[in-house]
Formats: structure tokens, C-alpha cells, sequence
């Protein structure tokens, strides 16, 4: 099973971050639609269930992120 890791850790400074509230959200978002689209390249059906779960845990926590915010 192929597994893509990127670099997920929030900024430290909190003073520096001039992003708006909801580009997490959005961050979050885009990493489900990864998930989606290498879900799309598998031909092993069970990397391609774990990628499609994977993008709908990313999509609980941008609704999380949203609700919070």
C-alpha cells in the first residue's frame, strides 16, 4: 500500500499566522479531495477503501474546524 505523508503540523508563532479562520478548513478540504483522487488511481481495492476513508475523516475535521470557528 502506497501511503503519500505531507507535513500537517500547525505554525508555532501564533502572532505570524495571517491566514484566515477557515483556511484549515479548506487545507482540510483539499486533503480529502488527495485522498479522493488517489483513491481513484488504486487498482487494489483495499488501498483505495483506506484513501476513500481517509478523505472522509478529512472531511469530519474540516466540518469540525467550522463549526468551531
Amino acid at each position: 500500500m502506497e501511503v503519500v505523508m505531507t507535513n500537517f503540523l500547525p505554525s508555532r508563532n501564533r502572532s505570524e499566522r495571517i491566514e484566515p479562520a477557515d483556511s484549515k478548513a479548506e487545507g482540510f478540504r483539499a486533503h480529502a479531495a488527495e485522498c479522493r483522487e488517489l483513491a481513484n488511481r488504486c487498482w487494489h481495492e483495499e488501498s483505495k477503501q483506506r484513501y476513500e476513508e481517509l478523505a472522509h475523516h478529512w472531511l469530519e475535521l474540516a466540518e469540525q474546524r467550522q463549526r468551531s470557528a
